[in-house]
């Protein structure tokens, strides 16, 4: 989901992202999104000098990715201290 500051008024999603947008939004590094863009997973363009990635392609490589399945925590015991009185 992209942060507010990439939202144009009215609640759009940008067509394009740069490279460190795209890092911030997935929590990669810049150099992931590179190596991304290398392996076609993400699509990018160039305007001028500047590498743009197509914003919908970051969201349907993250829709890809299989869910987490994280187990939940297991209880400790809870150790019984005598009681000193």
């Amino acid at each position: 989901m992209p942060s507010d500051k990439f939202l144009v008024t009215g609640g759009l999603e940008p067509l394009t992202v740069t490279v460190e947008q795209a890092a911030q939004l997935t929590g990669e590094s810049r150099s992931q999104v590179y190596v991304r863009i290398g392996r076609n997973q993400y699509e990018a363009v160039k305007s001028g000098s500047r590498t743009l990635i197509i914003f919908e392609s970051v969201k349907r490589h993250l829709a890809s990715l299989p869910r987490a399945k994280i187990k939940p925590p297991k209880l400790r015991a809870r150790t019984q201290f005598p009681a000193t009185y």
